[in-house]
């Protein structure tokens, strides 16, 4: 398999699949990434192909249909906007192709509830706040992810989703899962209502779908694999 790590930081996931056969290639975005500032845990970086300087909210120079996977981990939430870099990885794999994304799932039981008790979502890192500098807003989580929004992203792309995978649950907050029937029925209304075509009815079947996946309700990472068809 050809595969590409867009934002690979020290390159563990790429070294892996390197000596597993696949093909390899990542990129960078800044060489004072604060990944990469550790020198002592680069080692894995020298072996592999690099293209720096990397703007994933801009157009990417490789190919139509050149890669078999695409890696996404841990990035989208850094970007201003990842309305492009959705688009251009459906553009560059090939048919039959898979996205792998990972970003904080605020879309988690637990990340709703501090939502609504606090007004802000439970991030993995750090807020920003008035003591981050403009051009360090890239190592924070500027923009967490909507699900329904990149739900909608994937299919302009076109890319499915076909699976979201289990991450890290905290069991102490377990006692969230017993209000399952009302979240079950707050989307049902939800995606039920004002249906205007047959495409957007079939869209928000799927979403619905998705939004009600356990791994959706409990994972603290919402992992997913989207193919393009």
């Amino acid at each position: 398999l050809s595969v590409l790590d867009l934002s690979c930081g020290r390159g563990e996931i790429l070294s892996a699949l390197a000596a597993d056969g696949c093909r390899v290639r990542g990129t960078h975005y800044r060489s004072d990434d604060y990944k990469l500032t550790d020198r002592s845990r680069l080692d894995l970086l020298a072996s592999l192909p690099i293209d720096e300087n990397v703007d994933l909210t801009k157009s990417l120079t490789y190919a139509d249909e050149s890669f078999d996977v695409i890696i996404l981990s841990e990035v989208i939430e850094h970007l201003s906007n990842y309305i492009t870099v959705i688009s251009e990885a459906g553009r560059i794999l090939i048919k039959g192709g898979h996205l792998i994304l990972t970003t904080p799932n605020i879309s988690r039981l637990h990340s709703r509830f501090h939502f609504f008790w606090t007004g802000t979502h439970k991030l993995i890192r750090r807020r920003v706040s008035w003591d981050t500098l403009p051009d360090q807003l890239y190592a924070f989580h500027i923009n967490p992810v909507d699900f329904p929004f990149l739900h909608t992203l994937l299919h302009h792309a076109g890319l499915h989703i076909q699976r979201l995978g289990f991450t890290r649950f905290k069991i102490e907050h377990s006692y969230l899962l017993l209000l399952y029937p009302l979240y079950y029925l707050a989307a049902k209304l939800e995606t039920s209502k004002q249906i205007e075509n047959d495409l957007q009815k079939k869209g928000e079947r799927d979403l619905f779908r998705w939004m009600l996946h356990p791994a959706m309700l409990a994972s603290e990472q919402l992992l997913l694999i989207a193919r393009k068809i």
